[in-house]
């Protein structure tokens, strides 16, 4: 598409950028090309004003940025800045100085196999990055693949989503491109990343061949549609070494295409691209257009950009709105003398290939005083292993893990425990023992299925076939709690859950049974709930108490010095003293309190769904403050909350959510209160639905949240924005769970466990 001068009616800057152009418009706005004043080039995609005044396509529109800024990679073009909430949204991606695949093929045909390979490889690359951060492509297609000179770059991740539903998607507007989209897509249904496999295998027939897999010039989209879903794939003109990887690619059933990690290794993607991995003639295209770009300045209005003609750039194709994103480009100075810029031209100018391979590969965006500054890294060479979800630690990208390990036997998504230089994990596939330092194993028991552990620097209790303290450094039994009745005895105490536990005691909830004469257990009677605690010392009896018959045994506790605090679904929070466990004191909080409350010196903050949050003060055993979910929302409600240095971090979301075929008033978000007196310091949306069964755990600064199928958000508190998504290969739909020593996170999803910097 070309570059065309601005008209009168456009605005001279876009928040802190001047426009230089215009770029293309298309289903959600005008997009523009402009430069801040630090020297940064960038496109800016200004949405509609119609849609701007749609608050349902706002909320979209919020959380889809949020995913799109989550997204780093070598081979993908960043969103740089925008402003979701001001008059008329928009947002700034970096630039790419070079020409869409679609303009490369047109212009100088199919590329050759080489090429090709290295355009699927860091593709591959750049889908891996948009699916870890919880996104999925869906309209991968050759105009939304640009081609710089050290790689591919992908564009227009995740934005069009925010067009879908509300009646939004007008006349003209087409969310995916019939050529190119999966067959699942085509017939209307859910498309995951194996859709976007399809996708990328379609993109390079079309490299290799000048055409896609599935298209012909007369075909119309609902033709195209029925032969993506029922026709084989076209491969005559594909060369017989890619034929094997390209036909996996576009297998009918997602379950037979390759992931991206393998078709990175399938494709030969073991190291950087190196110089003149494109043609020669590409090549050259690419530093005519880099030198008609940077020497733009702001331009006349009404005059073509700069005093050049209109210039064929980064076209766009199958009726969707491409962002022309990229890296950073050096701003030419208003005052600079012409020399400088006359002799970069005719250097860019006169010989691209010659320039790429001079400069072994890596891009250098000239400046007018001449320095050279680095562009993005190459592509980073791949172990023989199994690939890791994140090979580096670049900006959006999640570190590498310190260790991971898998348990056998399901932990579900019981709360792991991090003790001094260890970290526990319990449920119906026993209890572990990890390292903390390198994730092996210290001990285990995998015969001890339990409900509960406590671990202090002495022992560590749990409750299986035994309730039993265990050395933590061997696993070796220190004591068993011994639950014969005295002689005389008219009841038998039977531990069934742990809650807590301190340097003197474990406190959990059990059972009595009434017993006979004889001292037997009479099955006639109903056993009677209570509370009680155990010496670490030597696992005798401290105390116990009953509790009313009906008390509820699904129970979320904490301790104080003083006082064992929980909730239960009879909506009470309960306070117990923790050295005879008389129960102190009772709060009605009207909150079917399912979710583990947190606690600070002063008040103790729990939450509900069907409810909303609140924090009570234990001097005063009154509620402090209370926030209830917004309100014709009964489907939304906040997660259990994370308490830290006086600010209380919590996720309002649920259920009603897009992927479930309903649009929200609000969430998910990410919602910080100060904890004194409950004022709202920040929000932040989330582009996916959270595991609203999971609490959020805070590591430095750094929040955590977990959702079921899309991994994990790390979300810096002072910035106020998500850091990255980890996303992992999970074969089940379940929750993460988090713990910490205060350093280092650890999360387990079913029998995978990860340990990973917070930063």
């Amino acid at each position: 598409m070309p570059i065309q001068p601005l008209e009168s009616a456009d605005p001279e800057a876009v928040g802190p950028y001047r426009l230089l152009a215009r770029l293309g418009a298309g289903g959600m706005g005008r997009v523009y090309l402009a430069r801040s004043t630090g020297g940064r080039t960038v496109a800016i995609k200004v949405v509609r004003p119609e849609l701007a005044e749609d608050q349902e396509f706002r909320e979209r529109f919020r959380r889809e940025v949020a995913a799109a800024q989550a997204v780093s990679g070598v081979y993908t073009a960043p969103v740089v800045d925008a402003d979701r909430d001001g008059p008329v949204p928009w947002l700034a991606t970096a630039y790419v100085l070079g020409p869409s695949l679609t303009e490369a093929v047109q212009a100088h045909g199919p590329l050759p196999v080489g090429a090709v390979r290295a355009l699927g490889a860091g593709l591959a690359e750049a889908l891996a990055a948009v699916h870890r951060a919880g996104l999925v492509h869906r309209d991968l297609k050759p105009s939304n693949v640009l081609l710089a000179a050290d790689g591919p770059r992908l564009i227009d991740f995740g934005i069009a989503r925010a067009l879908e539903g509300g009646g939004l998607t007008g006349t003209g507007i087409v969310v995916g491109s019939p050529g190119f989209m999966c067959p699942e897509q085509a017939s209307g249904a859910v498309t995951g990343p194996a859709g976007d496999v399809f996708s990328l295998g379609s993109v390079l027939v079309f490299a290799a061949t000048g055409a896609g897999p599935f298209s012909q010039d007369t075909d119309s989209a609902a033709a195209l549609l029925y032969r993506v879903i029922h026709d084989q794939p076209a491969l005559d003109g594909v060369p017989e070494e890619l034929l094997p990887t390209l036909a996996a690619c576009l297998a009918k059933d997602p379950v037979d295409r390759p992931t991206t990690a393998e078709l990175a290794e399938l494709l030969g993607g073991r190291g950087p691209l190196r110089s003149g991995w494109l043609p020669a003639a590409v090549a050259s295209d690419i530093a005519t257009h880099a030198a008609t770009v940077l020497d733009m300045e702001t331009p006349a209005r009404g005059s073509a950009a700069a005093g050049h003609p209109p210039t064929e750039v980064n076209g766009h194709g199958e009726g969707t709105v491409r962002l022309a994103a990229a890296r950073t480009v050096p701003a030419p100075a208003a005052a600079a003398p012409t020399a400088p810029a006359t002799s970069r031209r005719m250097l860019l100018a006169g010989g691209g290939a010659a320039l790429v391979a001079a400069l072994g590969g890596t891009v250098w965006a000239l400046s007018r005083g001449g320095t050279p500054h680095p562009g993005p890294a190459p592509l980073p060479a791949r172990s023989s292993g199994a690939p890791s979800p994140a090979r580096t630690h670049a900006p959006g990208s999640p570190p590498f893990p310190l260790w991971t390990h898998d348990i056998p036997g399901a932990m579900a998504s019981l709360t792991p425990l991090c003790q001094g230089d260890a970290v526990y994990f319990y449920g119906p596939g026993g209890v572990y023992a990890l390292a903390m330092t390198d994730g092996t194993v210290r001990w285990s028991k995998p015969d001890q299925g339990t409900l509960g552990l406590a671990a202090t620097a002495s022992g560590v209790v749990y409750n299986g076939t035994d309730l039993v303290e265990v050395d933590p450094a061997s696993g070796n039994v220190l004591w068993k709690f011994d639950a014969t009745p005295k002689a005389g005895a008219t009841e038998q105490l039977g531990p069934d859950q742990i809650l807590a536990g301190d340097d003197r005691a474990v406190y959990g909830l059990c059972h009595f049974s009434a017993l006979d004469s004889a001292g037997d257990i009479r099955p006639d009677v109903t056993p009677v709930p209570g509370v009680f605690a155990v010496s670490r010392q030597d696992g005798s009896l401290l105390w116990s108490q009953h509790r009313s018959p009906d008390a509820d045994t699904d129970v979320q506790a904490v301790l104080t010095k003083d006082l064992l605090l929980y909730t239960d679904t009879k909506k009470n929070l309960v306070a117990r003293s923790t050295g005879t466990g008389a129960q102190l004191w009772f709060v009605d909080t009207d909150s079917q309190g399912v979710y583990q409350p947190g606690l600070d010196g002063d008040r103790l903050y729990c939450s509900s769904s069907g409810s909303g949050l609140q924090a009570v003060t234990l001097a005063t055993q009154h509620q402090a403050w209370a926030k209830s979910a917004p309100q014709g929302s009964k489907d939304l409600w906040y997660s259990a909350p994370a308490v830290a240095d006086g600010v209380v971090y919590t996720v309002l979301g649920g259920t009603t959510m897009p992927q479930y075929g309903a649009t929200p008033t609000a969430g998910p978000t990410v919602i910080a209160y100060r904890a004194a007196d409950g004022t709202e310091l920040w929000r932040l949306p989330l582009p996916n639905e959270v595991s609203m069964d999971c609490t959020p755990v805070l590591v430095q600064g750094t929040l955590f949240v977990s959702t079921n199928t899309k991994g994990f958000y790390a979300i810096d508190t002072k910035a106020r924005k998500i850091l990255w998504i980890y996303q992992a290969d999970a074969t089940i739909d379940l929750a993460w769970a988090f713990a910490t020593d205060g350093r280092t996170l650890v999360a387990v999803q079913d029998t995978k466990v990860v340990a990973l910097p917070p930063v």
